[in-house]
């Protein structure tokens, strides 16, 4: 998919590549990963919204233990 973007989003966009960057050693992101993590986290916030999606805990809450 290609997508045209004003000049200011591209520049929001790579002020964001560049924080990654700066903040995340090692992961050397380029301007459509920066996109790309942008859409995904924008995605997610909409369909939580609309209910279609609902926030999931970063690490499970359940017991990994075996039950004997």
């Amino acid at each position: 998919m290609n997508v045209r973007l004003p000049a200011g989003t591209v520049e929001r966009i790579q002020r964001y590549r560049d924080y990654l960057n700066q903040t995340q050693p090692g992961i050397e992101a380029s301007a459509s990963t920066a996109a790309r993590m942008l859409l995904f986290r924008a995605l997610e916030q909409v369909e939580e919204e609309m209910g279609i999606r609902k926030k999931q805990p970063k690490t499970p809450s359940r017991d990994l233990r075996k039950s004997k």
